[in-house]
């Protein structure tokens, strides 16, 4: 499921459990990016592999400082203690800041997180695990490269997701279609957390029906909605004048009690990214500076040719302006959505 290295400095997931499984760990890791679900799956499979059973208790700990500063005398605490019974204890050490809000900046400061983190004993496995990380503060980036391994975990690709459904369901017995696979990435906008939620709920209500195959309707049934290709399928009718059909979309979207603000938000955010197809052109570019998956960037392109730039950018105002009409009152959510759609047939 590994995607490919971006560079000899950051690594994979899958290079992190790789190197444990033949039993080579290093004393420090600084582990980032935007798919909370491999990164908690990746720090499962090491202490698996570092601690030893029964020595959890022993030889593991795990600490979130959120908005608090990590003490330099409860880090030395922390990745200093020895193990117990299993060959190195393992830190999990959640949002210290040091690779962004909190970040030292005085150069002593920095030269002092520099050598204690050079001066990681051997016995430990010290796991930094941040949200964000700067990858301006070269210092302590290169602190962790050179004593251990820094890992990025970004949300996966459209064919390393469909992989991952199709084994799923295979070893459920459950055949599925490529239309369905492409639908569920879509429900969940590529989070493998949700996905895992929605792929459980679907088995199991195989398991208990007797169901041996997943066709649209019962995806429909038994799925979050895919607000994200019904927004994308509302704004193609508006691009081929079609309000009624967009009306109608819309309604649907009630139906499933989709909230309208957060119909009207997402239909405002899918506007910004077309404008912002028309301005790169390129699907390539789009998926780097949207951070979107590919398949999702080339369908942006395709989309975009049915607008010039000024009808995207009215269509963005008439986004804000249906916004405004709620909040001050002038109309209720629904029709202020029902008014965007009907003036967005005449941008």
């Amino acid at each position: 499921m590994a995607k490919q290295e971006k560079n000899n400095s950051w690594k994979s997931f899958a290079s992190i459990v790789n190197e444990g499984k033949k039993d080579k760990f290093s004393r420090v890791y600084l582990i980032t990016g935007e798919e909370n679900y491999l990164i908690d799956r990746t720090l499962k499979s090491m202490k698996k592999l570092i601690v030893s059973p029964g020595a959890e208790s022993l030889d593991y700990y795990s600490k979130d400082f959120g908005s608090s500063e990590l003490p330099v005398d409860e880090f030395q605490s922390l990745s200093g203690t020895p193990p117990f019974i299993s060959k190195r204890r393992m830190t999990v050490i959640r949002n210290s800041g040091l690779w962004g809000s909190r970040a030292p900046s005085a150069a002593k400061e920095q030269e002092k997180w520099r050598s204690l983190i050079a001066s990681i004993p051997e016995y430990a496995a010290v796991f930094f695990v941040e949200e964000k990380v700067d990858k301006r503060k070269k210092q302590l980036i290169e602190a962790v490269s050179q004593n251990g391994m820094l890992v990025e975990i970004d949300l996966q690709d459209e064919e390393v997701l469909k992989t991952w459904i199709l084994q799923r369901f295979k070893e459920g017995g459950i055949s599925i279609s490529n239309d369905c696979v492409s639908s569920l990435i879509s429900r969940v906008n590529s989070s493998m957390r949700t996905l895992d939620n929605e792929i459980n709920k679907i088995l199991l209500y195989c398991e208990n029906t007797g169901t041996k195959s997943i066709s649209m309707t019962l995806l429909d049934k038994l799925s979050i909605p895919d607000v994200h290709a019904s927004v994308f399928q509302m704004t193609d009718a508006i691009g081929h004048r079609n309000t009624g059909k967009a009306m109608e979309i819309f309604a649907s979207l009630v139906t499933l009690k989709e909230p309208i603000p957060k119909i009207r938000l997402m239909l405002a955010r899918h506007v910004r990214h077309l404008i912002c197809a028309k301005e790169l052109g390129e699907a390539s570019n789009i998926a780097s500076r949207l951070k979107v998956q590919p398949f999702v960037a080339r369908n942006l392109v395709n989309q975009s040719r049915d607008f010039s730039i000024v009808q995207l950018e009215r269509l963005y105002n008439l986004c804000f302006e249906s916004d405004q009409w709620v909040k001050n009152g002038k109309m209720d959510d629904r029709l202020a959505m029902e008014v965007l759609l009907a003036a967005s047939g005449k941008v």
